[in-house]
């Protein structure tokens, strides 16, 4: 009887120590998909983990949610292959594209998906886009990933299109190049990726604007301003400080409730009334425009709020700090 108890008492020590193991793993080990997807992140319906991997520059997780595929950047969810995403896509893009003297030859800073290089192929007058990523491997999924190439329908193979692997403040530093429009789609700069401050300072939109074309514009993504509108706003105050026309605007998402804004810089000045559509989009029709950029009151800086973030400061992180601590 003594031995029988023993046992099962054995096996149930071993039984403990394996979950706590186990429980270990997938909580902060290897098997943890904490650093691939933050709690705050994860899908509130059903999904599955289709693959995690690290690259260079970030931690990368594919996950399917229901038909939809989002993929992850350092926990946080960067694109998918949802709606929502195809209206960030119109509006980041034609809105300068409506705005620009002309429009040949455009640059996408943070092009990797290959979502906002399928929009600006829906001009017949473009003759080069150059999509600029700084992830060999996220380059690597717009291109080939069956999915995500379905969605951005192989804008990334396209024969107008040309890659890039380097990150994009390099690149234009580099460049002899000049565009009629250029696009900087990229996340807000976090404790993780500070240096991402590096691409919205006045020293690199002095850059910017010494390789456009007469009459070109920018278009800068302002992350969710109805969490932070001094993010936005210390953007445009940047912008206008080295010198650009401004038109900041906005497109709030009734299915997620989140509202993006986005600064137009232009060379030339520039009136919201004067930027007409070039294209149909299922999205933004020219009703749809001019609520995209009509601000709603809460957007409107009445009282010039807002920083200019160089290269000797941290305003746009400060910002995302704050935010991320209330």
């Amino acid at each position: 009887m003594d031995e029988l108890m023993w046992l099962t008492v054995g096996a149930a020590a071993v039984f403990i120590i394996e979950a706590g193991v186990y429980f270990y793993w997938i909580t902060w080990g290897n098997g943890s998909l904490k650093p691939y997807i933050n709690d705050s992140q994860r899908p509130h319906q059903t999904f599955k983990v289709l693959q995690t991997f690290k690259t260079s520059t970030q931690k990368i997780a594919l996950v399917e949610v229901g038909e939809e595929v989002w993929v992850y950047s350092n926990g946080e969810i960067m694109f998918g292959t949802k709606q929502d995403e195809n209206e960030y896509a119109e509006v980041i893009v034609h809105v300068p594209m409506a705005a620009a003297k002309d429009a040949k030859r455009i640059l996408i800073i943070g092009g990797g998906g290959g979502i906002s290089v399928r929009e600006a192929l829906h001009y017949e007058n473009v003759e080069e886009i150059i999509a600029v990523d700084i992830d060999a491997e996220m380059m690597d999924l717009g291109k080939r990933y069956d999915r995500l190439v379905s969605f951005n329908k192989g804008a990334l193979n396209h024969h107008k299109v040309s890659t890039v692997i380097q990150d994009g403040r390099t690149y234009v530093e580099k460049s002899l190049d000049t565009w009629d429009v250029i696009i900087v789609d990229i996340p807000e700069p976090t404790e993780r990726c500070p240096s991402l401050c590096g691409l919205f300072s006045l020293e690199f939109y002095h850059e910017l604007k010494e390789h456009l074309n007469p009459g070109g514009v920018l278009s800068i993504a302002c992350s969710t301003v109805n969490l932070m509108p001094e993010y936005m706003w210390s953007i445009e105050k940047t912008l206008k400080e080295c010198g650009l026309f401004t038109i900041p605007f906005h497109n709030f998402s009734n299915k997620t409730g989140v509202d993006w804004g986005y600064i137009l810089a232009s060379t030339l000045p520039l009136e919201p009334d004067d930027i007409q559509l070039k294209v149909t989009t299922p999205f933004l029709t020219e009703g749809r425009l001019r609520d995209v950029l009509e601000l709603p009151y809460y957007l409107k800086n009445f009282e010039n709020k807002g920083d200019i973030q160089t290269d000797q400061n941290s305003v746009l992180l400060d910002i995302v700090r704050r935010e991320l601590n209330n």
